[in-house]
C-alpha cells in the first residue's frame, strides 16, 4: 500500500513529501556551512545589512520623487542657495552689541520671508530654521567676532522651499574689504564704429556685461539673487552714450575699456565706466 498524508492523494503526498525534503536539506546545509564557516556568516550579515541599506536608499529616492512632484506642482518662495537678506555687522563691537545686529538681521529676514509666502513651523513656531541644525543665533553672533572688521552676513535659502513652508537657512560670513581700486581695468575689448549706432550701443553694453565674469571671484552677487550669479555692473548711461557717439564718429573698430569708478568692496556693487583705450 502507498503511503498517504492528511488524507492526500499518494501522489501528492510524494510532492508534499519532495519540497519537505528539500526545505529540511537547505536548512541543514545552511546552518552546517554557518556553523563551520565565519566567512558564510560574515557574508550572511553584510547581506542583510545591504537589503537594510537598499531599503532605506529606496524610501529616499521616493521621498526625494514626492519632493519633487510637489516642487513641480507648487508656487516657490525661495530657490536653493537663494539669498534672503544680507547685512553689515562690525566685528569689533562688543559682543551683545553684535548679537543685537545679528538679531535685528534675523527679524528682518523673518518679515522678508513672511512677506513672499514663507509658513511657521508647526512644531516650533519658527520661520527660519538655521543649518546645521545645532547653530544658533548668538552662535552665529560669536562667529562674527572673529573676523577682523566689517563683515558681511548673508542668510541663505538652503534649499528650493515652497509657500506656506518654513524656511531652511545657512549662514555666510564674509570679511566686506576693497575688491577693486578706482581705475581698476576689469575688461578690454574691440567695437566696430563701420556699425550702426544702435549695434554699436550694443557691444559696448555687453562688453559692460562681461565685465561681470571677473569680478565674480571678489564682489558678491547682487542682494536677493543666487549666490551663485554674478555681481551687478552698473555704468552711468550718460557715460556709454558718450562713448558711443564717439566710436560713431570715428568710424571704425576702437579699443575700449571697462574701468571702475569707484573703490568696491566685497559686499559690492561694481560701479564702472567706460571709455576708449589710450
Amino acid at each position: 500500500r502507498r503511503l498517504t498524508l492528511f488524507g492526500l492523494r499518494p501522489r501528492h503526498t510524494a510532492q508534499v513529501i519532495t519540497v519537505v525534503s528539500g526545505m529540511l536539506i537547505t536548512l541543514v546545509t545552511l546552518a552546517a556551512v554557518l556553523l563551520v564557516s565565519a566567512d558564510a556568516r560574515t557574508a550572511l550579515f553584510r547581506f542583510r545589512e545591504l537589503q537594510a541599506q537598499t531599503a532605506r536608499l529606496e524610501a529616499e529616492i521616493d521621498q526625494a520623487e514626492a519632493r519633487l512632484r510637489q516642487l513641480k506642482g507648487g508656487d516657490i518662495a525661495y530657490l536653493t542657495n537663494q539669498e534672503v537678506l544680507r547685512g553689515l555687522v562690525d566685528a569689533r563691537l562688543p559682543l551683545v552689541r553684535v548679537q543685537a545686529a545679528v538679531d535685528m538681521l534675523r527679524l528682518r529676514a523673518v518679515d522678508l520671508a513672511l512677506e513672499n509666502g514663507i509658513g511657521v513651523d508647526g512644531q516650533t513656531g519658527s520661520v527660519l530654521i538655521l543649518f546645521p541644525p545645532r547653530l544658533t543665533w548668538d552662535r552665529v553672533a560669536e562667529l562674527v567676532r572673529t573676523h577682523p572688521g566689517e563683515t558681511v552676513v548673508r542668510i541663505v535659502a538652503n534649499q528650493n522651499t515652497l509657500r506656506g513652508e518654513p524656511l531652511e537657512v545657512y549662514i555666510q560670513l564674509l570679511d566686506n574689504v576693497l575688491a577693486f581700486r578706482r581705475g581698476t581695468v576689469l575688461l578690454r575689448g574691440t567695437v566696430d564704429g563701420r556699425a550702426r549706432r544702435e549695434e554699436i550701443g550694443r557691444q559696448v553694453l555687453e562688453l559692460v556685461e562681461r565685465s561681470a565674469e571677473p569680478a565674480r571671484r571678489r564682489v558678491l552677487a547682487p542682494p536677493f539673487a543666487r549666490i551663485t550669479d554674478p555681481p551687478l555692473v552698473q555704468a552711468a548711461i550718460d557715460d556709454v552714450r558718450r562713448l558711443v557717439a564717439e566710436i560713431d564718429r570715428l568710424g571704425r573698430p576702437v579699443g575700449v575699456e571697462v574701468v571702475v569708478s569707484r573703490d568696491t568692496f566685497t559686499v559690492g556693487p561694481v560701479l564702472v565706466t567706460v571709455r576708449l583705450r589710450g
